[in-house]
């Protein structure tokens, strides 16, 4: 009988394919981009129950405050590993393995990425624990799915024996092919590589060291100097030395111990708009709508809305995405093309193709409402029992309004209780600080007025998140 399965779940991403929702600061596992919960969290659930462990969160740092808000809504038992630097999978994986390892070597691992849509739990879990059960003593498993159309987008997997259930031996690993060869491979029994592996600990870890020595050393070096840091570890320095590299072409390409577990559940990478617009509800004329939008005489449309009333009227297969900065309007057939479109505005320095309007804090939330000649416009919002760093700022004035729930505010020396309606003036250079001693969000309007605006100009004098 196999040990209890440890989910490791990666919770990385760079943002680009579902833009304008998603960006680099906020990448699509952490939005609720087809349900009420963020795809990070529908992960979370769908590897518990039966046979397994509380998870292992691997995340980037820029986000780790709201992958710490998110995970302990559904798994408070977790362990959230956070990257010192982005370092592809391979290390990711090599650090799971190394955390896991320290405990017990034995420990059986089922590594899955935090974005991907899968809705038939159980047979999920079925397929984790034939894979675990394969790999109790060595080799690595991964969890094959059954193709449903010749994608291009996918890698593909060559079973030794073609439609057999349980572990079979991989025979190799193709990468995304064309259209045509993509025909071939699902008529020659292959499967979709859906990232999602299964292994021993202290195995994977002696594998990898036969091709990967350095990286191996350095991600024990990063662990043996973890710490902890704000209910997260840490891993130490040498995680950033660790060579940037995919798992799949760092070992499962190198590796003849792979084994295959055809999988009995339907899948989604969630790889861009399309596939979002498939996995979504959609009305009698098949579209999906998301939001405050209307679709008239309108087929086939994916119309997601965040901030305004989008219309949509005589248009077919159109995927249709408005935030409260930015509008996107292409052919659902063109929408893995997205991610080139963000090249472009990078290019063009535009702080849309990375930066959203709404920046999630520790704390809370910021959205930019207005900016012109000398002023900013905020809304604020802090989560009950939160409070932001006691700061200063030398190049800008705040008037503060509370438009809901009860504020504490410091002001140098003085600290004051502000209700509904109340407002304060923070002058130019003041130390200060923002705070929510209620069990409700408190949501303020801030009015900066100044000759700099931008958020360098603060200087933290106290901070309970570490910030400098």
């Amino acid at each position: 009988m196999t040990k209890t399965i440890i989910p490791v779940v990666l919770c990385g991403g760079t943002g680009t394919r579902l833009w304008p929702v998603s960006r680099e600061g906020m990448a699509k596992q952490l939005l609720p981009i087809v349900g009420e919960e963020t795809l990070l969290q529908m992960t979370l659930r769908r590897a518990a129950g039966e046979g397994f462990a509380p998870p292992m969160v691997i995340g980037a740092h820029a986000v780790r405050f709201t992958i710490r808000e998110q995970v302990q809504a559904v798994a408070p038992q977790a362990r959230i590993v956070i990257e010192p630097a982005r370092r592809d999978t391979m290390a990711a994986v090599a650090l799971a393995a190394a955390i896991a390892a320290t405990d017990d070597p034995d420990a059986v691992l089922a590594v899955m990425p935090s974005d991907h849509l899968i809705r038939e739990g159980e047979a999920f879990r079925a397929a984790i624990r034939t894979a675990a059960e394969a790999v109790a003593g060595k080799g690595i498993a991964v969890i094959g799915v059954t193709p449903t159309e010749p994608a291009t987008g996918y890698g593909y997997i060559k079973p030794a024996v073609k439609g057999t259930p349980g572990a079979v031996k991989v025979l190799r690993f193709v990468e995304k092919p064309d259209e045509e060869k993509a025909h071939r491979l699902i008529a020659d029994g292959c499967l979709w590589n859906a990232g999602m592996f299964c292994f021993r600990a202290g195995w994977l870890l002696e594998a990898l060291a036969q091709v990967e020595p350095e990286a191996v050393r350095l991600v024990r070096d990063a662990v043996a100097a973890m710490k902890p840091d704000l209910g997260m570890l840490v891993p130490g320095e040498a995680f950033t030395r660790v060579k940037a590299i995919s798992f799949d072409h760092a070992f499962m390409e190198r590796t003849d111990a792979a084994v295959v577990v055809p999988a009995a559940f339907r899948w989604s990478d969630v790889g861009d708009w399309n596939a979002v617009w498939a996995a979504s509800d959609r009305d009698a004329a098949d579209n999906a709508v998301r939001g405050d939008a209307i679709a008239l005489d309108a087929t086939g449309n994916l119309i997601h809305s965040e901030d305004r009333l989008v219309c949509a009227l005589g248009v077919e297969n159109l995927v249709i995405v408005e935030t409260p900065d930015a509008i996107l309007v292409a052919p659902r057939e063109r929408a893995q093309e997205v991610k080139a479109l963000v090249g472009a505005l990078k290019e063009r320095g535009r702080p849309e193709a990375v930066e959203h309007l709404k920046n999630h804090r520790p704390w809370g939330w910021y959205q930019t409402m207005d900016l012109g000649d000398r002023f900013r416009v905020k809304r604020i919002v802090v989560k009950p029992g939160a409070k932001l760093s006691l700061q200063r700022h030398h190049h800008r004035a705040e008037h503060w309004v509370v438009v809901r729930g009860t504020a504490e505010v410091t002001i140098g020396a003085e600290k004051r209780i502000l209700h509904e309606n109340e407002s304060v003036y923070i002058p130019l250079g003041e130390i200060h600080r923002l705070a929510n001693p209620g069990r409700i969000p408190v949501e303020i309007v801030e009015v900066q007025t100044g000759t700099y605006l931008e958020e360098d100009d603060i200087e933290r004098i106290e901070d309970e998140f570490g910030r400098t």
